[in-house]
């Protein structure tokens, strides 16, 4: 009779020796005690033994959810591309920012004002030429001076019908 520990018997058999000794505790497994008190197992019984009463236990199928399974209906982007969209989406808002605060951007409403303003200040001084080429030559007619006049409008309403297109 060849005895072996619970230790060996567990690596015998390629278990926990916690396995082991739940089997010896439900009286599965027989276990014998050695000349100096300690408990050991006879190795053939012991085999017989787990052979007939060993059961492993089932394995535990995981239902963790997989963001790898696509979408289900066409219109809904899966998950991987949602998410990118995402990220991508929020690393230009967080550049925007960055230029925003490094004042390499512009709002657009002051922009705006700004070019209102240039452009008042522009038509101001074209319609002012008339005036200026009297002041400067003074025989002028007044029939050269409504012909001038005549011009410098009809530019401007070309230059806003362009615009406009």
């Amino acid at each position: 009779m060849a005895l072996i520990s619970r230790s060996e018997a567990a690596r015998l058999k390629n278990v926990s020796p916690q396995a082991v000794y739940k089997a010896i505790n439900q009286g599965r497994v027989t276990p014998v005690v050695d000349n100096d008190g300690k408990v050991m197992l006879d190795k053939d019984a012991f085999e017989t033994d787990w052979e007939k009463t060993y059961r492993p236990l089932p394995v535990k199928k995981n239902n963790y959810y997989h963001p790898t399974v696509k979408a289900v209906s066409s219109d809904i982007p899966a998950y991987e591309e949602s998410r990118a969209r995402t990220e991508h989406l929020k690393a230009e808002l967080l550049d925007i920012e960055r230029k925003q605060k490094e004042q390499q951007l512009v709002d657009s409403k002051q922009v705006q004002a700004k070019w209102l303003e240039v452009i008042s200040i522009a038509k101001n001084k074209v319609l002012g030429i008339p005036s200026k080429a009297k002041q400067r030559i003074p025989e002028l007619d007044v029939s050269a001076m409504n012909c001038l006049e005549d011009i410098v409008r009809e530019s401007l309403e070309e230059i806003a019908n362009t615009q406009a297109a």
